[in-house]
């Protein structure tokens, strides 16, 4: 996940994270129900690539949390998936997820500051905590579902009165370096980055209490992770440079290199 130039792509390849950047025309997110909860969710996702992002919201427009849902698939269980606040992966709050290797799940927040370095993972008053009955990984695929407390706040690059956004999403099929460890080193995201707009009205519900209820205890960071930097997360400008057919969302998960192109595949 990390948008910048051409010049800063090649640079982020380095770091093997995020690049995000703003295409001609963003994909749009749409509706989605996951069948093992019923949580209903605005999605994005992109029929090359097999990635998907969904989100639901509280009818609360004060509430700074929200559900998210990761979908993507693994080669041979190895890669990585994640999702932006923003548009621009530089500066704002993204969070990665992968697998151990061992059935597990292991996700984390990262900051992106910069062109060369991997993005460290960060802390804050921000916490995952994982909804097990919608989460699953093999050698194949990797769903992840969460409920996100305290991650919509403008300082964090997203506030939670937002309608609609524009955000950045990337996918990696290279192995995570120390897997085990929510402190993993990402390396390029090789099998595509892109924006899209998700239409965040259409993800509030009034059933979001009782879907977060379903949420289990808040994932424990790695203890070297750094505190968020709140004055870089607006910094950066968006971006792309990969080469895909367009990104589109419209029911199964994916997105892929550059752009990719919409399904409905639920």
């Amino acid at each position: 996940m990390s948008p910048l130039s051409r010049t800063s792509v090649t640079s982020l390849a380095t770091i093997g994270l995020f690049s995000i950047f703003p295409a001609a025309v963003l994909s749009q997110t749409s509706a989605f129900t996951d069948q093992a909860t019923g949580i209903q969710f605005q999605r994005f996702f992109g029929a090359r690539t097999n990635f998907g992002f969904g989100m639901a919201l509280s009818t609360d427009t004060t509430s700074k949390s929200f559900i998210g849902q990761l979908t993507f698939p693994l080669s041979n269980g190895n890669g990585w998936g994640g999702w932006s606040l923003t548009g621009d992966m530089e500066g704002p709050l993204l969070m990665a997820a992968w697998s151990d290797g061992k059935g597990n799940v292991i996700s984390s927040f990262r900051q992106a500051f910069n062109e060369d370095d991997n993005p460290p993972e960060v802390a804050g008053t921000f916490t995952l905590r994982p909804i097990a009955e919608a989460t699953s990984v093999n050698n194949t695929f990797l769903t992840y579902t969460f409920l996100c407390e305290n991650c919509l706040d403008a300082g964090l690059g997203l506030a939670p009165e937002v309608q609609s956004a524009e955000m950045g999403w990337a996918l990696a099929s290279r192995a995570v370096r120390n897997p085990a460890s929510s402190a993993g080193v990402l390396d390029f995201h090789n099998s595509g980055f892109g924006d899209f707009k998700a239409n965040l009205a259409g993800a509030r519900n009034a059933e979001f209490d009782k879907w977060a209820a379903l949420a289990g205890a808040p994932v424990t960071g790695a203890a070297g992770a750094k505190p968020f930097d709140v004055g870089a997360a607006g910094a950066g400008s968006g971006g792309s440079d990969d080469e895909g057919d367009g990104n589109n969302s419209s029911g199964g998960g994916g997105g892929d290199a550059g752009n990719d192109s919409d399904s409905d595949d639920d």
